[in-house]
């Protein structure tokens, strides 16, 4: 399990330099702060309505836009794979919340942190790198 441990900083080195993804990301690590920091104060009840709007919105408005970009690299089925997962897993995470699940925002946290760590730093940059190199963007 991950411990808040302060606000995670945007580095150049995440970038990918397509502006919509970049921008996306960007977001994403806005909701996992904001997350983490309502957690550490114990204002993740007042606030999770806020988060999961704007995890659903991310959803909404990023995902199908990057899954119409990464349509030609070969690991897309996964890619997308991934991606319903995600979309399951957090209105799992939500439903739960509901029920009042104890100690359910580390977990929210927990699962986003590390969906930024894993597919966003890693599968999202090698699909990109992918598409780059085919001359796809």
């Amino acid at each position: 399990m991950v411990n808040y441990k302060g606000p995670k900083e945007w580095k150049e080195e995440y970038n990918v330099n397509i502006s919509f993804i970049d921008e996306h990301h960007k977001k994403f690590l806005e909701i996992l702060n904001q997350l983490g920091e309502v957690s550490s104060k114990g204002d993740c009840n007042q606030k999770i309505s806020d988060i999961f709007f704007s995890l659903a919105h991310y959803a909404e408005h990023y995902l199908i836009r990057e899954e119409i970009l990464f349509k030609e690299y070969p690991g897309f089925s996964q890619h997308k794979a991934s991606h319903t997962k995600f979309l399951d897993v957090i209105k799992k995470l939500h439903e739960d919340y509901k029920l009042g699940k104890e100690n359910i925002c580390l977990e929210i946290y927990d699962y986003l942190y590390n969906w930024f760590e894993n597919h966003i730093l890693e599968y999202d940059k090698e699909a990109v790198d992918y598409i780059n190199s085919k001359g796809i963007n």
